[in-house]
């Protein structure tokens, strides 16, 4: 069942979310911080423009985070994933598309004209960029990096 977390969810979703940091590596060079979870946890629970979604049949095993904003050129809305995370042992369930597509209901009842969703983990990159075509999505822009 998909839901909205909970209060009770947020000690859970700290330790989900530390494990995946440890998974990827691309996150993995920034300190890993249970306050600055906390604070997102909180932020979901109190802010109607953002929003965690779980997973829970018999425990949480997937969450998603997003939020809609206003294109800085215009007042219409689009919605982004912060975040998907389904856990390894759960992986292949459908739970990621089932998650993906409670966040679009979402961001439609908020009023977004699109979704966005990004690849930035690295875990499994092409099977993920894969996955989300397979909803619907397409490329539309690129990220660069660079370490300072």
């Amino acid at each position: 069942m998909i839901r909205a977390m909970k209060e009770d969810d947020l000690p859970y979703l700290i330790k989900m979310g530390e494990r995946f940091y440890n998974e990827t590596p691309e996150y993995r060079k920034y300190k890993f911080d249970e306050i600055k979870l906390k604070q997102l946890g909180w932020i979901c629970l109190t802010q109607p423009e953002n929003i965690c979604l779980v997973y829970d049949k018999g425990g949480i095993k997937g969450m998603m985070s997003g939020a809609v904003y206003e294109q800085f050129f215009s007042f219409d809305l689009t919605a982004s994933e912060l975040f998907l995370f389904v856990e390894k042992t759960a992986r292949g369930a459908l739970i990621g598309k089932k998650l993906i597509k409670a966040f679009e209901l979402w961001a439609n009842s908020m009023g977004a004209k699109e979704t966005r969703v990004g690849v930035s983990s690295a875990i499994t990159p092409d099977r993920t960029i894969g996955f989300y075509k397979v909803l619907g999505y397409c490329n539309t822009a690129t990220i660069l990096r660079k370490e300072l």
